[in-house]
């Protein structure tokens, strides 16, 4: 049986090799071209249980080889506090920390480190086209944010609403006879503008890889306030529901449950679970009004707590009663309880519609 811990880098990687009879061990380095990874292949075996930590290359890097060893697994960084922790750190000592991880996880059959699950490529391109999606978002929002600035500096009281509204900027557009402020605002409004336009591109894209996902979307746009394009990217995060014990832990890991520490007769409520995504949790608090609209019981429960607790607070606990729920839609495959057909088959309906004028598109290409 041999034991590997992989330091991955994005040009190179370094392994350090154990085996479970001896306290030998052996580290080599290879490039990350095909002639490195020839050589590395070259030293696998069928019994062979490798250690690699979460990095942005990692995915890829591990399809290469998994179908020739016995078993890969991707540790969660957060999970690596012995290394990250350690005063010195070099590629063989990592390696070398994590082959000994896997060796003692393995042969004690007691889990050290937390695996990661190796999403489906669809789920990996979903993911980036999120990534770039959530950018452009962050882009648009520093762009307005440095309209508003200007034109409070030169006394002009428009809002960020004005700004957002994009019938106000032919208005802001001509205001100011200052040659700079002038230049500065068209500029900027220029560039929004066509990131507004990329970001809705951008949009379609996440929309059309996300058909191979048409039953868990239908299940999920059933539920007031859950759009396609929010269906989506709750599959993006949550790749399978089986995959979690209980609604507990995967609304812990969409980051919307507080950790709870507890110490003798004391009990302190901490932040969420910072090992999960967020990315669904993001998008879903922009849609609870929407939520609450579709239950009277739900919306008396949250203006109950709003009296006595912090708003934010309140929408987190908000947000996750609602990922409750849809942990129970997804696990049981039904409709939501409040689910109102008409709405929802017009949802599926102009989905399809997209996907099929997207299909006719590229046969004519």
């Amino acid at each position: 049986m041999q034991f590997i811990g992989i330091d991955l880098h994005t040009n190179k990687f370094t392994c350090c090799y154990r085996d479970e009879r001896s306290a030998d061990k052996r580290t080599e380095t290879f490039d990350l071209n095909e002639a490195g990874l020839a050589a590395f292949y070259g030293t696998l075996t069928a019994d062979t249980h490798v250690l690699v930590e979460a990095t942005i290359t990692t995915f890829s890097f591990v399809r290469l080889f998994k179908d020739q060893v016995k078993e890969v697994i991707i540790a969660n960084t957060y999970e690596l506090k012995q290394i990250s922790l350690a005063r010195t750190n070099t590629d063989k000592l990592d390696a070398d920390k994590l082959c000994r991880l896997i060796k003692m996880q393995v042969l004690s059959g007691e889990q050290t480190a937390c695996p990661v699950t190796l999403p489906p490529v669809e789920i990996q391109e979903l993911r980036s086209l999120f990534s770039t999606y959530r950018l452009y978002k962050k882009q648009n929002a520093q762009l307005k944010n440095r309209i508003h600035s200007l034109m409070k500096e030169h006394l002009y009281g428009f809002t960020q609403e004005e700004i957002f509204d994009k019938r106000s900027r032919a208005k802001i557009r001509g205001l100011s006879p200052e040659t700079a402020l002038n230049f500065q605002v068209n500029q900027l409004l220029d560039r929004l503008e066509r990131d507004e336009a990329d970001v809705e591109v951008l949009k379609e894209q996440v929309l059309v890889h996300g058909e191979p996902f048409m039953r868990e979307i239908d299940i999920l746009t059933s539920m007031k306030g859950i759009s396609v394009f929010i269906a989506i990217a709750i599959i993006a995060d949550v790749i399978d529901v089986s995959r979690f014990k209980n609604s507990k832990h995967f609304t812990s890991y969409l980051r919307s449950a507080p950790k709870v520490s507890n110490s003798n007769t004391s009990t302190s409520i901490r932040g969420t679970n910072k090992q999960g995504r967020k990315l669904a949790a993001t998008l879903l608090t922009q849609s609870l009004n929407h939520v609450l609209d579709s239950s009277l019981k739900l919306r008396q429960w949250y203006e109950r707590l709003c009296e006595y607790k912090k708003a934010g607070l309140v929408r987190t606990g908000l947000r996750r009663r609602v990922l409750a729920e849809i942990y129970q839609m997804l696990k049981k495959g039904e409709y939501h309880y409040a689910r109102d057909a008409k709405k929802h088959e017009a949802k599926m309906a102009a989905y399809k519609k997209l996907l099929k004028s997207q299909t006719f598109l590229k046969k004519s290409a």
